[in-house]
């Protein structure tokens, strides 16, 4: 009886192990990865953003005329024309920029649409080989080895490629006295135009 009376103490182990809930939870919380985009959405989205460039090279363009034709009437036009002169430079290596990196872009997916090419000739390279094999009952160890190197040198130009593209820079620097020398000769051609009559475009 005195036995039968002790109350039964669940041991550690007869504890509910909730870790799996807590743990399932925090993998649900988890945002899944943005996809990177393709080679193709890639180049579309640095072609816009050479076309917005060009705009606002345009744009500087107009403004720099404008400030050249006032000539000595403005004391601060030439210093507004020579800040507009920088950025339009500016602009321009941003574009030259942008425009190498899209023909890496563009060079990278000609050479995965190679690769696939590649991929596809080897499918039909390996049932051939095989239709071989079972007529001469033996395969030629030096192709497999040719075609290993081959894939070898596609996956090295490949890689090259890649580096290329990450190394793109252009330098930023800008000459004052060839930014001075370039206003100069602007200025004459305004005031050329005003006395032909013109109008600065």
């Amino acid at each position: 009886q005195e036995r039968s009376l002790r109350r039964r103490v669940p041991g550690p182990s007869a504890q509910p192990d909730m870790g799996w809930l807590f743990g399932t939870a925090r993998e649900a919380a988890k945002a899944e990865p943005k996809a990177a985009p393709s080679l193709q959405e890639a180049s579309a989205r640095i072609d816009s953003q050479v076309q917005d460039i060009e705009a606002k090279i345009s744009k500087a363009d107009h403004e720099i005329r404008a400030l050249a034709a006032q000539g000595s009437s403005n004391p601060s036009a030439k210093q507004r024309g020579l800040q507009a002169m920088k950025r339009k430079k500016m602009y321009e290596q941003q574009r030259d920029q942008l425009i190498g990196t899209q023909f890496n872009i563009e060079t990278l997916a000609f050479q995965q649409e190679q690769a696939q090419i590649t991929c596809t000739a080897m499918d039909a390279m390996k049932v051939g080989a095989e239709q071989l094999k079972k007529q001469h009952h033996a395969l030629d160890m030096g192709s497999v080895d040719r075609l290993a190197d081959d894939l070898a040198q596609i996956h090295d130009d490949m890689q090259s490629i890649g580096e290329a593209l990450a190394g793109t820079a252009v330098g930023m620097g800008v000459d004052e006295g060839d930014l001075d020398a370039e206003y100069a000769k602007m200025e004459e051609e305004m005031a050329a135009m005003k006395l032909a009559g013109g109008a600065p475009s």
